[in-house]
Protein backbone atom coordinates (compact mmCIF):
# COMPACT_ATOMS: atom_id res chain seq x y z
CA UNK A 1 0.00 0.00 0.00
CA UNK A 2 1.50 2.96 -0.96
CA UNK A 3 0.31 7.19 -0.83
CA UNK A 4 2.04 10.07 -1.56
CA UNK A 5 0.55 13.98 -1.23
CA UNK A 6 1.89 17.57 -2.17
CA UNK A 7 0.43 19.81 0.40
CA UNK A 8 0.73 23.10 1.46
CA UNK A 9 -0.65 22.43 5.25
CA UNK A 10 1.90 21.51 7.72
CA UNK A 11 2.52 17.77 8.27
CA UNK A 12 0.22 15.77 10.96
CA UNK A 13 3.47 13.84 12.15
CA UNK A 14 0.33 11.41 13.83
CA UNK A 15 -0.20 10.40 10.26
CA UNK A 16 2.74 8.42 10.27
CA UNK A 17 0.99 5.02 11.75
CA UNK A 18 -2.14 4.57 9.80
CA UNK A 19 -2.71 1.32 8.63
CA UNK A 20 0.34 -0.13 9.63
CA UNK A 21 -0.69 -4.12 9.88
CA UNK A 22 0.09 -6.84 11.48
CA UNK A 23 2.84 -8.15 9.02
CA UNK A 24 4.98 -5.26 9.47
CA UNK A 25 7.55 -5.37 11.80
CA UNK A 26 9.23 -2.01 11.10
CA UNK A 27 8.36 1.10 10.78
CA UNK A 28 11.27 3.65 9.31
CA UNK A 29 10.35 7.34 9.53
CA UNK A 30 12.49 10.19 7.96
CA UNK A 31 11.39 13.57 8.67
CA UNK A 32 13.03 16.18 6.66
CA UNK A 33 13.25 19.95 8.42
CA UNK A 34 13.65 23.47 7.46
CA UNK A 35 17.16 24.06 8.41
CA UNK A 36 18.55 27.37 9.25
CA UNK A 37 20.92 28.70 6.76
CA UNK A 38 20.35 32.22 7.66
CA UNK A 39 16.59 32.63 6.10
CA UNK A 40 13.58 34.21 8.03
CA UNK A 41 11.66 31.85 5.71
CA UNK A 42 11.24 29.58 3.17
CA UNK A 43 9.16 29.03 0.66
CA UNK A 44 8.81 25.97 -2.05
CA UNK A 45 7.28 25.56 -5.44
CA UNK A 46 6.87 22.59 -7.40
CA UNK A 47 4.89 21.78 -10.46
CA UNK A 48 2.11 19.54 -8.55
CA UNK A 49 1.29 16.89 -11.53
CA UNK A 50 4.99 16.58 -12.44
CA UNK A 51 6.18 16.17 -9.12
CA UNK A 52 3.33 13.47 -8.41
CA UNK A 53 4.13 11.72 -11.26
CA UNK A 54 7.97 11.38 -10.28
CA UNK A 55 7.16 10.06 -6.83
CA UNK A 56 4.36 8.31 -7.65
CA UNK A 57 7.85 6.57 -10.30
CA UNK A 58 10.06 6.26 -7.44
CA UNK A 59 7.16 4.29 -5.57
CA UNK A 60 6.59 1.29 -7.34
CA UNK A 61 10.34 1.18 -7.88
CA UNK A 62 11.13 0.84 -4.15
CA UNK A 63 8.24 -1.90 -4.38
CA UNK A 64 9.64 -3.42 -6.89
CA UNK A 65 12.78 -3.48 -5.06
CA UNK A 66 12.04 -4.12 -1.49
CA UNK A 67 9.29 -6.35 -0.14
CA UNK A 68 7.65 -3.53 1.35
CA UNK A 69 3.82 -3.32 3.51
CA UNK A 70 3.39 0.83 3.68
CA UNK A 71 4.79 3.76 1.41
CA UNK A 72 3.84 6.99 2.52
CA UNK A 73 5.39 10.18 1.12
CA UNK A 74 4.28 13.42 2.23
CA UNK A 75 5.86 16.48 0.66
CA UNK A 76 4.84 20.56 1.08
CA UNK A 77 4.99 23.60 -0.81
CA UNK A 78 4.45 26.79 -0.04
CA UNK A 79 6.03 29.41 2.97
CA UNK A 80 7.59 27.17 5.48
CA UNK A 81 9.84 28.47 8.70
CA UNK A 82 12.67 26.64 10.70
CA UNK A 83 12.02 23.55 12.29
CA UNK A 84 8.93 22.85 10.37
CA UNK A 85 8.73 19.54 8.07
CA UNK A 86 9.23 19.42 4.53
CA UNK A 87 9.00 16.12 3.82
CA UNK A 88 7.77 12.68 5.92
CA UNK A 89 8.77 9.50 4.03
CA UNK A 90 7.30 6.07 6.03
CA UNK A 91 8.21 2.54 5.16
CA UNK A 92 6.74 0.07 6.42
CA UNK A 93 8.67 -3.81 6.19
CA UNK A 94 8.35 -6.88 8.03
CA UNK A 95 12.55 -6.04 8.42
CA UNK A 96 14.19 -3.06 9.37
CA UNK A 97 16.74 -3.57 7.05
CA UNK A 98 14.63 -3.55 3.90
CA UNK A 99 12.81 -0.26 5.56
CA UNK A 100 16.61 1.15 5.93
CA UNK A 101 17.37 0.94 2.64
CA UNK A 102 13.70 1.56 1.04
CA UNK A 103 13.46 4.97 3.09
CA UNK A 104 17.22 6.13 2.07
CA UNK A 105 16.13 4.88 -1.89
CA UNK A 106 13.06 7.29 -1.65
CA UNK A 107 15.08 10.30 -0.06
CA UNK A 108 17.73 10.41 -2.41
CA UNK A 109 16.01 9.78 -5.61
CA UNK A 110 13.18 12.37 -4.50
CA UNK A 111 15.88 15.07 -3.84
CA UNK A 112 17.34 14.22 -7.49
CA UNK A 113 13.87 13.67 -10.02
CA UNK A 114 11.28 15.49 -8.30
CA UNK A 115 10.70 19.11 -9.53
CA UNK A 116 11.18 20.80 -6.79
CA UNK A 117 12.05 24.55 -6.30
CA UNK A 118 13.41 26.73 -3.36
CA UNK A 119 13.18 30.21 -2.24
CA UNK A 120 15.10 31.17 0.83
CA UNK A 121 14.32 34.43 2.15
CA UNK A 122 16.78 36.90 3.51
CA UNK A 123 14.84 40.05 5.15
CA UNK A 124 13.77 41.70 1.70
CA UNK A 125 16.38 39.64 -0.16
CA UNK A 126 15.16 35.99 -2.55
CA UNK A 127 17.41 34.04 -3.30
CA UNK A 128 15.63 30.40 -5.88
CA UNK A 129 18.05 27.55 -5.78
CA UNK A 130 16.89 23.93 -7.37
CA UNK A 131 15.72 21.65 -4.03
CA UNK A 132 17.64 18.72 -5.37
CA UNK A 133 20.55 16.96 -4.36
CA UNK A 134 21.03 17.90 -0.55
Amino acid sequence: MSMYRMQEEPIDLSQVFENVGPDTGAVLIFAGTVRNDGMDVLRLETDKEEAEKEIHKIISEAEEKWDLTRVQVIHRYGPMKVGEVIVLITVASSHRDVGYAASRYLIDELKVRVPIWKAELFGDKVRWVPGAGE
